[in-house]
């Protein structure tokens, strides 16, 4: 089972790299609540998109 799943997990430098900023931004705005929720999730969005363009497009398998 665990290797069916190492095997979903194909790029995991990538998942990581999301889910850090994800985190990280979760983190920050638990601590400060007053920052703006709505733009920082907006932003996480858009360089979630980004890397993921990147990290995720990998060599073509035959």
């Amino acid at each position: 089972m665990l290797k069916e799943f190492l095997l979903f997990i194909k790029y995991p430098y990538t998942a990581g790299v999301i889910a850090t900023i994800w985190l990280g931004s979760a983190i920050l705005m638990a601590i400060n609540r007053e920052l703006p929720i709505l733009q920082i999730v907006m932003i996480d969005m858009v360089v979630s998109v980004l890397i993921a363009a990147v990290g995720f497009t990998g060599k073509k398998e035959s």
